[in-house]
């Protein structure tokens, strides 16, 4: 019952006027930062994950590893958990909705599902199959999970700007009429576009943050539903990793001043 009442109410915050901005975690640890911040919800990065697995990112990790990184994530949240499973490490809508429910039976109440394959975008008619059986989890399972379906036209650099923006909202309202709850446009762009895809895309719009993308404030007023942050924290993490190892390497101990979070802080975020 909880894992409904989480996903119901995962559901809402789509819909409220409030923008949700949805951090994305990596690990057990990241996650728990963010709830901690106060994020009614909290979302996996592919790539974070990846990276703390040492993986590059693709579905390059095992479906078995990634169930049981969501696993260590979710057993420690008190808030909604959407999970980004990439493009359903299956061959076929059925393998996907397979491999679905395996995450939905893990606590998530949301997914991620792309439609960026190789370098290049799927067939059009059989994400939408894809989307359509990952949709008919809901009543079997009886969890009425947010279905993030994500196209990557702009992620994957395809063609002109007008011909993606195009595909984006061909994409997104075709994935939409076949049981999506959000469309999600990862990109590098600006005010311009996202009011386009707002305009066009006849339901909740996600978009990633970038140094581009305006500020929260800007978006709710453009009428975007949704912000993720993707590999962004997972990357800046990783930078101070780097710049520590390097200072470490160079004789450097100035860093450990700078040090926020004691020990004893860092044990009870876990207790």
């Amino acid at each position: 019952m909880d894992q409904v009442r989480f996903a119901k109410r995962f559901h809402d915050l789509h819909r409220a006027p409030d923008l949700l901005v949805l951090p994305n975690a990596w690990d057990a640890g990241s996650a728990v930062m963010f709830e901690r911040a106060g994020f009614p919800a909290v979302g996996t990065t592919s790539a974070g994950i990846a990276y703390s697995l040492g993986y590059p990112d693709g579905q390059r990790l095992s479906f078995d590893e990634l169930l049981a990184a969501q696993a260590a994530i979710a057993r420690r949240l008190t808030v909604p958990l959407t999970v980004d499973v990439e493009a359903g490490y299956g061959s076929s809508p059925e393998e996907v909705a397979a491999n679905v429910e395996l995450v939905i039976a893990a606590g998530a109440v949301g997914v991620n599902v792309e439609d960026g394959r190789d370098g290049a975008l799927a067939d059009v008619a059989l994400q939408v199959e894809v989307i359509a059986a990952v949709g008919e989890l809901k009543a079997r399972t009886g969890v009425p999970f947010v279905i993030n379906a994500r196209t990557d036209s702009y992620w994957l650099g395809l063609g002109d700007e007008a011909s993606q923006l195009e595909e984006s909202v061909r994409r997104g309202n075709a994935y939409l009429e076949a049981g999506a709850d959000c469309v999600f446009v990862p990109g590098g762009f600006g005010s311009d576009v996202i009011a386009t895809l707002v305009a066009e895309i006849d339901g909740p719009l996600n978009v990633i943050a970038s140094p581009a993308c305006p500020s929260p404030r800007e978006l709710q007023e453009l009428g975007v539903a949704r912000l993720s942050t993707g590999s962004a924290p997972v990357r800046a993490a990783l930078g101070l990793v780097r710049d520590i190892a390097r200072a470490l390497r160079g004789g450097d101990l100035a860093w450990v001043r700078d040090v926020t979070l004691s020990y004893g802080e860092a044990n009870a975020l876990f207790e």
